[in-house]
């Protein structure tokens, strides 16, 4: 059980980005079971992301996605 600090994550808006994502853990969201409660850099809302799996993703919307990332930890 490792932190993975760029997972590609999408929220319900199917806006994608990057964020840490500690199994088991909330570092900078609430926990809801297999999703997070937490900001949506992209549409700039409060929404639930679940985890993407990237080989499910296309070139450039894989870059897209790793191109935003949420806010880093104080």
């Amino acid at each position: 059980m490792f932190a993975r600090f760029d997972t590609v994550v999408r929220c319900k808006q199917d806006h994608l980005f990057t964020t840490i994502w500690v199994p088991m853990a909330s570092v900078k969201a609430v926990r809801l079971g297999s999703r997070r409660w937490q900001r949506c850099p992209v549409g700039k809302h409060w929404t639930t992301v679940t985890p993407v799996a990237t080989e499910t993703l296309d070139r450039a919307t894989l870059l897209a996605a790793q191109s935003v990332h949420d806010v880093n930890l104080p």
